[in-house]
């Protein structure tokens, strides 16, 4: 089977359009799957194959966000995926997302290179100025891996996640793309 094109390119992944072929019982383990979803708002509650079906429906064609499947250059399989939105077109700003489902394919630098994609997609085919994005503050491995790209700080919300339960921080973090140097152009 041939590989489908690819809307970015990475070292070792590439950005795919979502397509409902990527909509799988595998995909949906991941929604389940606590461990997965631990930093994740998505599984307080139970995600059938409906819901994702309904999701599916939402984003194809929506204006407010745009959702591409992480595929594994090497091995073609989708491992997870990367959103931006909403997407605030008179602002120019949207938020990210991720989700990386395949822990087999966990701290190997993955994340980093779709995010990569993701930003410079925002910045310089939809002609975005910001980009932010929450995480846990407690998450370190990401707040590590969104540093790297070029992603500050810019708040604290104390306490304002619920998980495991107790009460988490989130950190805000942005990216401008006057700030931002893609990985060619670094100093």
């Amino acid at each position: 089977m041939p590989a489908k094109a690819a809307t970015a390119a990475g070292v070792r992944v590439r950005l795919e359009p979502l397509e409902r072929s990527h909509l799988s019982t595998r995909y949906l383990s991941w929604l389940n799957d606590p461990e997965v979803t631990r930093y994740m708002e998505t599984g307080t509650f139970p995600t059938t194959a409906e819901d994702l079906d309904r999701f599916f429906q939402s984003v194809t064609g929506s204006r407010e966000q745009v959702v591409f499947a992480i595929v594994h250059k090497e091995s073609g399989q989708h491992i997870g995926n990367v959103k931006l939105g909403p997407i605030h077109w008179v602002h120019r700003c949207a938020t990210f997302g991720i989700m990386i489902g395949e822990k087999k394919f966990w701290g190997q630098g993955l994340g980093e290179d779709a995010t990569r994609l993701t930003v410079e997609y925002g910045f310089y085919r939809l002609n975005l100025r910001r980009i932010d994005l929450g995480v846990f503050a407690e998450h370190e491995a990401a707040v590590r891996c969104y540093e790297k790209i070029g992603f500050k700080v810019e708040g604290r919300f104390r306490e304002e996640l619920f998980q495991g339960g107790e009460y988490k921080d989130r950190l805000w973090m942005g990216l401008l793309r006057s700030e931002y140097q893609p990985v060619g152009k670094r100093k």
